[in-house]
C-alpha cells in the first residue's frame, strides 16, 4: 500500500460507487435512459491508469511530477488554456506514459445573428421570410 498513492485509490472507489448507483438506479427505474449493466472490473493486461487530483501532480517546463509515480518527461501536444483540475496518467503495454489533462474554460458567447427562412415554390424560385 506505501508504493501506491492514495488518490487514484480514492479516485477509484468514487467512481465503483458511482457505477453501482447508476446500476441500481437503473434497475429500480429512478433513472432516465438504457438500462445500466453491472459494472466491471478493470483488467490489468495491457492499459492501466490513474487519475490524480489538483493536489496530486506538478506541472513544471517539461516534466510532470505526479505523486508516487515520480517525475514523467513530457513533449506537449498543445499549450493549455488554464491551469488543470485533474490529469489522467495512461500507461499502456509498452510501457510508454501518456497524461490527459481536465481543463474548465468559460465558453465563449457568439455574436447575435439574423435568420433568415426560404421558401422554395413554383412560381416564385425563393421567397425569403423578411418579404424579398
Amino acid at each position: 500500500m506505501s508504493e501506491v498513492s492514495n488518490i487514484p485509490l480514492q479516485q477509484s472507489l468514487n467512481d465503483l460507487n458511482q457505477a453501482d448507483q447508476n446500476f441500481f438506479k437503473s434497475c429500480w427505474g429512478e433513472r432516465k435512459g438504457k438500462p445500466v449493466k453491472p459494472p466491471k472490473f478493470k483488467k490489468r493486461k495491457s492499459r492501466q491508469t490513474a487519475r490524480f487530483r489538483r493536489d496530486g501532480f506538478k506541472i513544471h517546463q517539461h516534466k510532470v511530477y505526479a505523486a508516487k509515480i515520480g517525475k514523467i518527461k513530457i513533449i506537449w501536444s498543445g499549450e493549455l488554456p488554464a491551469q488543470p483540475t485533474s490529469a489522467t496518467v495512461i500507461k499502456d503495454s509498452a510501457n510508454r506514459y501518456f497524461i490527459s489533462f481536465v481543463v474548465e474554460i468559460q465558453p465563449e458567447k457568439l455574436p447575435k445573428t439574423q435568420s433568415v427562412g426560404i421558401d422554395l415554390g413554383r412560381k416564385t424560385i425563393a421567397t425569403f421570410s423578411n418579404g424579398k
